[in-house]
């Protein structure tokens, strides 16, 4: 009943296609934006995790991330999708519309993932890509935070959520080229000296939103390495290309 008041009083809206949401809509979308994502299915590229076309199977690098020679860092990264719609307006909801209950359904979507292709197993800690901390007072929270806390429940792993911070503030990744990403974002992730002895000897979880060229991929990893962890795995919600900014 006081559900049902709510909804008269302060009706709920779908952040991606603006309708109302029904009473028996318990989630935080609609329910055909979620239909209409294309989630990857067995056909992807586990160096990036971009989605590949039916039929190809799991393959070693892609187009999206051949001219990353040096990787990201990390071992395996899955991805819910790709950086377009419904994926796209879900994410900068989430991101920048205070829209956090989104993180549910990308982060149910991304423990199944991780579970079926056997990440799950291998991962001891999930840490989230930090903000700067005047960003996050700025935004009141922080969107990678909201997609670890729920897969680290569900994989029933350690959420080392103030594992790393950034030591600088940095530009937006969106705005820069593929250069300027990598400097960016050069040394300006750290470990924090209380969690090294946790990170030490353990393979690593490394969660976040977006990835695109893959720059602040690799400057996470390599700061999770320097502090001792043996392996990193990504999960991101979508695999972006440079053109879908």
């Amino acid at each position: 009943m006081l559900r049902a008041a709510l909804d008269i009083l302060l009706p709920r809206h779908c952040p991606v296609s603006r309708r109302p949401l029904l009473a028996d809509e318990p989630g935080p979308v609609a329910p055909e934006v979620l239909r209409a994502m294309a989630v990857c299915g067995p056909d992807y590229c586990s160096r990036c995790g971009a989605p590949q076309g039916p039929g190809v199977g799991v393959v070693a690098a892609c187009d999206s991330c051949r001219a990353a020679r040096d990787g990201f860092g990390t071992t395996e990264i899955t991805a819910v999708g790709r950086y377009t719609e419904p994926m796209r307006s879900m994410c900068k909801a989430m991101k920048f519309g205070n829209a956090r209950d989104i993180a549910r359904p990308l982060a149910a979507y991304l423990t199944q993932l991780l579970m079926d292709r056997g990440v799950a197993q291998q991962v001891d800690v999930v840490v989230p890509m930090p903000l700067h901390v005047l960003r996050r007072f700025e935004r009141g929270y922080n969107q990678a935070e909201l997609l670890a806390a729920p897969i680290a429940r569900a994989l029933a792993k350690p959420l080392l959520a103030n594992a790393m911070r950034r030591t600088r503030g940095t530009e937006r990744q969106a705005r820069l080229s593929p250069l300027e990403r990598r400097r960016n974002v050069d040394g300006v992730f750290v470990v924090r000296p209380a969690f090294v002895g946790t990170i030490a000897e353990t393979s690593v979880l490394l969660v976040d939103d977006v990835m695109t060229t893959g720059s602040t991929f690799a400057a996470a990893a390599q700061a999770l390495k320097t502090a001792g962890a043996k392996a990193v795995y990504g999960a991101i919600a979508a695999r972006a290309a440079l053109d879908d900014e």
